[in-house]
């Protein structure tokens, strides 16, 4: 007797779920006839630099990011272990020192002083060496393995 019932009542569950799952809500779509923006307008340019591969997209200007128009961070020379530096010493560091030793890493490399490369290396950088201090900060912004 206990299995009819929790049979009839899987049943109803069942068909109470599949009912309410194949309902469907009737209406219309919106459409407008209003005239849109006019298409023949010239762009505007733009001094900021702009992301490749996302038109448009806009890096903000946030002041006192590091790599990023508007920083005050100032230019320092790099130490001297700069290319052989631990990501442990690298996180010790304040953002101007940080700044010289990822532009001295990407001038050892070849990439030259591009600031998207930079700004990307020094993110990069910061983000990896807090799970990742036994690397070097040369092998993270290079993508050497250790």
């Amino acid at each position: 007797m206990k299995t009819h019932v929790r049979v009839g009542a899987a049943a109803l569950i069942v068909v109470g779920l599949a009912a309410g799952c194949s309902r469907t809500t009737e209406g219309q779509v919106a459409q407008t006839t209003e005239p849109g923006p006019d298409l023949t307008s010239e762009p505007t340019a733009t001094a900021q630099p702009t992301i490749p591969g996302l038109p448009g997209f806009e890096i903000p200007d946030i002041p006192g990011l590091p790599g990023l128009p508007g920083s005050d961070v100032p230019d320092v020379p790099p130490p001297p272990n700069a290319t052989s530096m631990t990501c442990e010493e690298f996180a010790d560091l304040d953002e101007a020192t940080q700044k010289a030793v990822v532009r001295a890493i990407l001038k050892d490399q070849g990439s030259g002083t591009d600031e998207t490369a930079e700004m990307t290396a020094l993110l990069m950088a910061g983000a990896m060496c807090q799970f990742m201090p036994g690397l070097t900060v040369s092998e993270i912004v290079t993508g050497s393995p250790p």
